[in-house]
């Protein structure tokens, strides 16, 4: 890393709901206020065959268009993405991928990034990092994002994870209502709901992890060159 210059971070990302995007973005403010030069890099998904059902919210049949992305996502198919150019090319100090859980894995289109040249660009002898946002299994996502990320030509940094409140089944329940509605309901046919996505304590769980990955990756280096 220059230590004459900011620490440069990229985050590359997928978000639909908005969530990731939330946890992103706490994560970068956390950054740039240490000084950090942040890039946000929000991936698009014009998969002719599988993007058209993640276009707009509400979503007519949730349970329909989630379950056809099954099979796609069991054989960890990749799929047409477009590409910010920051998530080009680029010599970042340290890389973050924020995706959401489909399907126990990552989803196609961070999948679809870290199978692509770009990334083999930005990634080849840097570290990188994983964001899981789920409603509750999230090891298969950043296990996949680990190992394509290290096949790339990174260096593996750390993971965390975010999930919703509420046991299984009644945070499915509210997670299909949210998507129906496009807001969080707190009742559904008389029944309480927990919150749909993230918890409330989201935000200072990303800053938390934020500055545990400026610490041991963006700091340890500049200490070094002064220290020595």
């Amino acid at each position: 890393m220059n230590t004459d210059a900011k620490p440069r971070v990229l985050f590359v990302y997928y978000t639909f709901t908005k969530q990731t995007g939330m946890v992103v973005d706490a994560m970068a403010d956390t950054l740039s206020q240490r000084g950090c030069e942040v890039t946000k890099a929000l991936l698009e998904f014009p998969d002719a065959k599988y993007g058209g059902r993640f276009s707009k919210l509400p979503m007519s049949r949730p349970i329909l268009h989630i379950v056809g992305m099954l099979p796609a996502q069991r054989r960890r198919k990749t799929g047409e993405i477009r590409i910010p150019e920051s998530a080009q090319t680029g010599d970042y100090d340290l890389v973050v991928f924020g995706s959401p859980t489909w399907w126990l894995t990552t989803n196609m289109p961070v999948r679809s990034y870290l199978e692509s040249p770009a990334a083999k660009a930005v990634l080849d002898g840097k570290q990188f990092a994983g964001v899981s946002v789920s409603r509750r299994y999230y090891r298969g996502n950043l296990g996949d994002i680990r190992k394509a990320g290290e096949r790339a030509g990174g260096t593996w940094a750390g993971e965390t994870h975010f999930v919703s409140e509420g046991n299984q089944v009644m945070s499915m329940t509210s997670w299909l209502v949210f998507m129906r509605r496009n807001e969080a309901r707190r009742r559904f046919l008389g029944v309480p709901l927990p919150r749909p996505n993230l918890k409330e304590s989201y935000a200072d769980q990303a800053k938390s992890f934020a500055d545990s990955l400026y610490e041991k990756v963006l700091a340890a280096p500049a200490q070094a060159v002064e220290g020595g």
